[in-house]
């Protein structure tokens, strides 16, 4: 394949936020995550079988996936992250944009999505933010979108 260039979606990402509701607010940038944090998890929908007499099936069927994104930011007195939480909970709903080192890459979107924030310290990353984002059903189209983000 002498020639040919393939474009992955790898490296340094940018995550961005928007808030849902009533006020929405505009995209907000995450400062970078600790390194090896960025995750973005699958798990796969329910089996139904409807099986046969002698154990076999007759038809198989998946439920749809449900997603979870999650990562890690380290805290200082230089940054505020854009969301804000009281004990974990935060109250509003969120968009979240995934956008590779590589802007040319395939990215993630995700329209909508609970978040939820726990405080960790350890004495080798200091306080750590985990940002939990549970992926809701959206009005229309996947609840995971893998797309070229681009900036509006």
């Amino acid at each position: 394949m002498a020639g040919n260039t393939v474009t992955i979606s790898w490296g340094k990402p940018r995550i961005e936020v928007k808030k849902l509701g009533a006020e929405p607010g505009e995209w907000q940038e995450f400062a970078t995550p600790v390194e090896g944090t960025t995750q973005l998890t699958t798990t796969q929908g329910d089996k139904m079988e409807a099986k046969i007499e002698g154990g076999e099936n007759e038809a198989v069927k998946y439920k749809k996936n449900t997603y979870q994104f999650v990562f890690n930011v380290r805290q200082v007195p230089e940054r505020t992250d854009p969301i804000v939480d009281s004990d974990g909970v935060v109250e509003d709903e969120y968009s979240v944009r995934v956008t590779p080192e590589n802007p040319e890459a395939l990215g993630v979107q995700i329209d909508r999505t609970s978040v939820n924030v726990q405080k960790t310290y350890d004495a080798e990353n200091g306080l750590v933010k985990v940002y939990t984002f549970d992926v809701l059903k959206p009005e229309t189209g996947d609840a995971v979108k893998i797309q070229k983000i681009v900036a509006e």
